[in-house]
């Protein structure tokens, strides 16, 4: 199945009993000679910040959240990821076991 991934940034995600987790802020992939391939999408509010990391301002509102464990960021593996149907797209686990990103 091909999917477009920027219309994956941004959607919302639920996990397997319907609990809102995050929106998909990012997508890590793997390069290979033939293929990129997805290795694991980044979900949750500070997923985004992760992604705009480089920018000074960002860090230290990063640091300050992650102190205040207000920082949600999941990285879930691309097989924890359910993409039948793109637009909504779902975990195949429970958010509870989901670990946060560091």
């Amino acid at each position: 199945m091909e999917i477009n991934v920027e219309l994956l940034i941004g959607t919302k995600v639920r996990d397997v009993n319907g609990k809102s987790v995050g929106r998909i802020e990012e997508i890590r992939v793997e390069r290979d000679e033939k293929a990129c391939l997805v290795d694991a999408y980044l979900i949750g509010a500070s997923a985004l910040m992760e992604r705009l990391s480089a920018w000074t301002l960002v860090r230290p509102i990063g640091r300050f959240l992650h102190s205040r464990k207000l920082y949600s960021l999941y990285r879930v593996p691309w097989q924890d990821m359910d993409l039948s149907d793109p637009r909504h797209p779902r975990l195949r686990i429970a958010a509870s076991d989901l670990r946060h990103a560091k």
